[in-house]
């Protein structure tokens, strides 16, 4: 049935999207299938994951400038699928196969509710297109391409509105994130080890030091909780608003308390010993550390942000939802959830339904159906 599947994901750098599409790449190249990456400029972390076998291709350092090198890999090697994702890329990637004279399916992936991420005013672009020609344009590529995928059912429904694509074209596949979890922490932070020496309890926070990921509400809610209970928190991740988060826990009185190694390379090593994952985010695409927390057997509370939490969580049952930018309630759904943890194994069962080849099926049936 398969042939060859191409990867088009601009650059490999570290984030959610190129680990995922790694996951896939991998997945997909230990099956025998042959897989290509085309990237816009042949650089990012990940690129020393790659298996051997999969053949790398390089276009002009920038989408557009990339263009004809990609019609031209297109028109040569005719792989089955281009799977792309970043709205400029699928622009792209729609366009490219159109022109070519290979039969390769653009497959175009979402991974932003994009309407959550102008409402909170962190958009770099609106909608990502900058003048209303652009956004006619891409609106009409869009229903030219025969496969779109989003990542979660809150992405979709926000996409089919804000683009005018009807909603039953397109499919949700959730991010192919759970792997079975050894258990061996190679690499973890001396001040880590320094700061838990004595056993003590953490709750930890995963993600880009942004106003997205709103840790400074996870901040306050954790000076609420320890009027109750003597917990720290860990918060992994570096970005732009380091000094401003470290300000405030100074003015909360919680430097001994919190702490804030950096970017880590195995965040899982701290989030399995945590006492609870807590994601305060003010909107998500899907929310992959969750399904990576729940792997492990380790609690979470979330924000009912849009879009994902909510799904992976089923509403609760997986774990507390409480609402953005409220640290109250956030502090009391730590407090129960660290009071009465739910059963590990149910958690890491959940995590099973987003099992890396489980997703690559389901990518594979819808491309090919």
């Amino acid at each position: 049935m398969t042939n060859r599947i191409c990867f088009f994901p601009g650059t490999l750098s570290l984030g959610g999207i190129g680990k995922l599409f790694v996951n896939l790449i991998e997945e997909y190249a230990s099956r025998g299938i042959g897989v290509d990456v085309f990237l816009t400029k042949k650089e990012g972390e990940f690129l020393e994951q790659l298996p051997a076998s999969v053949r790398v291709f390089e276009g002009g350092g920038r989408a557009l400038n990339s263009m004809l090198l990609f019609i031209k890999y297109l028109n040569k090697e005719k792989p089955d699928a281009v799977i792309s994702a970043r709205e400029y890329l699928n622009i792209v990637n729609i366009l490219c196969c159109a022109l070519s004279f290979s039969k390769a399916r653009a497959v175009v992936s979402l991974h932003t509710n994009q309407t959550a991420e102008n409402a909170a005013g962190h958009a770099r672009f609106k909608n990502n297109y900058h003048s209303s020609r652009l956004m006619v344009f891409a609106k009409l590529l869009y229903r030219l391409s025969p496969k779109i995928v989003a990542v979660s059912r809150g992405v979709a429904d926000d996409f089919s509105q804000r683009m005018s694509v009807e909603r039953k074209k397109i499919e949700v596949i959730y991010n192919p994130v759970y792997k079975p979890y050894s258990g061996e922490c190679s690499a973890v932070d001396n001040d880590f080890n320094a700061f838990i020496k004595t056993g003590r309890k953490y709750i930890v926070g995963v993600g880009r030091l942004t106003e997205q990921k709103d840790f400074a509400t996870l901040i306050r809610a954790l000076s609420m909780v320890r009027k109750e209970k003597d917990i720290a928190l860990v918060i992994l991740g570096e970005g732009a608003l380091r000094q401003q988060l470290e300000e405030l826990v100074e003015e909360l009185g919680l430097a001994d308390h919190v702490l804030m190694p950096g970017f880590v390379k195995d965040p899982l090593c701290y989030v399995s010993r945590a006492s609870a994952l807590v994601v305060s985010s003010e909107f998500e695409g899907f929310g992959n550390v969750i399904v990576e927390s729940l792997g492990v057997g380790t609690p979470v509370i979330s924000t009912n942000c849009p879009s994902g939490p909510s799904e992976i969580l089923e509403d609760g049952k997986y774990g507390a939802l409480v609402p953005v930018k409220k640290p109250e309630a956030m502090a009391k759904a730590i407090l129960g959830t660290i009071n009465f943890p739910p059963e590990p194994s149910i958690l890491i069962d959940r995590a099973k339904e987003f099992a890396v080849p489980h997703i690559a099926d389901q990518y594979l049936s819808y491309i090919y159906s």
